[in-house]
């Protein structure tokens, strides 16, 4: 197909319905203890005899799968349409880093696992021969991904929580999550930074005596407080376990849920009073290096919320951060109609002290046309990259997934609120579990984009009759250039990469629907 029509067809491509996909070919890749999936090669030192050695990482439909080449710079460009320019003069957000979510789904998953089995897997997410997570998402007590709704305080009207326990973190009913945590923590070379996310409180705090439907918090000052309470003798319990937390989430998705699973409802207005009246005074007396994030729900209500809490000087002075969803966006299929990266734009322009994170995402969410895995779709690791890429470039510090493992049937979930994930385990023979591409698409930026790095200037051009590709550009605290490079198009291109003030070029041939990394030293 001729590179006009291959652009045409790419864009109209991208506002297909979500029952549209690339293909049905199973992508995955199957890891056994007899033939495990292979570790995934790092940068070091000797990889760069000269500064104009770079090593290109890719991962492509056709087969690679975070394949590492050496290559040099060339002092001529190789003539492509597509050019990509950095300027490391201009500066932007600081990256905190990348991760998913340890579930009560996740543990049962990975405890069914041979022990074998499960050090591949964590190893996979957390060491230098995998792709190197440092973030990490914990619900505070049962979310829908559990096999059962719990709190850490079930007696009734124990409004001083003494009876707050958090044992059940260490049975059988969550798979053991306290020891998966611990058992990351130990394997990884890197720090985590955990953030927990509450679901629901006790049953008995809320209206309706539920923490289904969309319950909202009883209307009195003591059940405030000790709502507000109830967070700090969660984070002090996980201290006591050897767990420390970077930050937490006032309340997932305070907007409302479908009312199937648990949920907190709050208004802007009773999350901006919740903040600065109980739970900010709370944890900046107890917890006060936590970093506090509001919203934590989707995109699409971000000017209303962050205009009324933010807004509020009082609140605002407890809030550090912003987190946000994708649903609501459709998994950006609508992106170009609802701008949701303009959002995040705006929000960082208007608070600029303000960070964004990316909190919570998966495929497979969709009732009936598009719901729980698809073992192997190339399409959604796409969905991953261009989500990831382009919340990155609108100001995101970070991105983390949802459950970093669920079995062949996205779950368990007591409401059967099933979705896919990165690794998918086969939880009834206990033998194998299966990369999907969503896991090597995320590995692009989390493996190489580390902590402290800072997103850079990123020009991409092309001629009015192709499309730019799409680019993000970092410098590490090493002082290591890295660009990540997505082509979501049905052909390969040629293009090129330049730093400002540079006379090399990064000359690369890029296949179709493929994702690169290309990391290099600073000139």
């Amino acid at each position: 197909m001729p590179e006009f029509a291959s652009n045409i067809f790419m864009k109209f491509q991208l506002l297909a319905l979500p029952t549209v996909a690339l293909a049905f070919t199973d992508y995955s890749d199957k890891c056994t203890s007899d033939v495990p999936c292979a570790a995934i090669e790092s940068i070091s030192a000797p990889d760069f005899p000269t500064k104009q050695d770079y090593v290109l990482y890719s991962t492509s439909q056709s087969g690679d799968r975070l394949n590492k080449v050496n290559k040099k710079m060339d002092t001529s460009s190789n003539g492509g349409w597509q050019e990509i320019r950095v300027d490391l003069d201009t500066k932007f957000q600081t990256i905190l880093g990348f991760g998913g979510a340890l579930t009560d789904s996740a543990a049962i998953n990975i405890n069914k696992l041979t022990p074998d089995l499960q050090n591949q897997l964590i190893d996979s997410y957390y060491t230098e021969g995998g792709i190197e997570y440092t973030v990490g998402r914990v619900p505070i007590a049962s979310c829908d991904f559990s096999t059962e709704v719990y709190s850490y305080v079930e007696v009734e009207e124990d409004l001083e929580l003494d009876s707050f326990d958090i044992s059940v973190d260490s049975s059988d009913t969550t798979g053991n999550k306290l020891g998966l945590i611990q058992r990351v923590l130990k394997a990884t070379a890197n720090p985590i930074s955990l953030f927990a996310s509450p679901w629901a409180p006790p049953a008995w705090m809320t209206q309706t005596n539920s923490t289904v439907g969309n319950p909202s918090l009883r209307d009195e000052p003591e059940i405030y407080e000790s709502w507000s309470k109830y967070f700090t003798k969660f984070f002090e319990a996980y201290r006591a376990a050897g767990v420390e937390f970077w930050g937490v989430t006032v309340q997932n998705e305070p907007a409302g849920n479908t009312g199937a699973w648990q949920d907190l409802k709050m208004s802007p207005e009773e999350q901006r009073d919740f903040v600065k009246n109980y739970l900010g005074p709370e944890l900046r007396a107890f917890n006060p290096e936590l970093k506090i994030m509001m919203h934590d729900d989707q995109r699409v209500h971000l000017k209303e919320w962050t205009d009324t809490i933010l807004g509020d000087p009082d609140a605002a002075q407890y809030v550090d951060g912003v987190g946000i969803h994708w649903y609501s966006e459709v998994e950006d299929y609508v992106a170009w109609a609802t701008k949701p990266f303009d959002k995040m734009n705006d929000v960082t322009a208007k608070y600029p002290d303000q960070f964004i994170l990316a909190t919570e995402a998966c495929n497979g969410f969709i009732p009936i046309i598009d719901q729980g895995p698809k073992l192997g779709d190339w399409n959604r690791g796409e969905r991953y990259g261009y989500d990831i890429l382009h919340d990155l470039n609108a100001h995101a510090v970070g991105w983390t997934d949802w459950n970093i493992a669920l079995d062949l049937e996205g779950g368990p979930n007591w409401a059967k609120n099933v979705v896919d994930a990165p690794i998918l385990i086969d939880a009834e023979a206990g033998d194998a579990y299966y990369r999907n591409p969503m896991f090597y698409y995320l590995g692009h930026f989390s493996k190489f984009i580390k902590p402290g790095s800072v997103r850079v200037g990123c020009s991409s051009t092309a001629p009015f009759t192709q499309s730019p590709m799409e680019a993000a550009c970092f410098l590490t605290p090493a002082d290591m250039v890295v660009v990540v490079v997505l082509n979501r198009d049905i052909t390969g291109h040629k293009y090129n990469v330049q730093v400002k003030g540079s006379d090399n070029f990064v000359n690369v041939d890029v296949d179709k629907h493929s994702i690169q990394t290309i990391v290099f030293p600073k000139p």
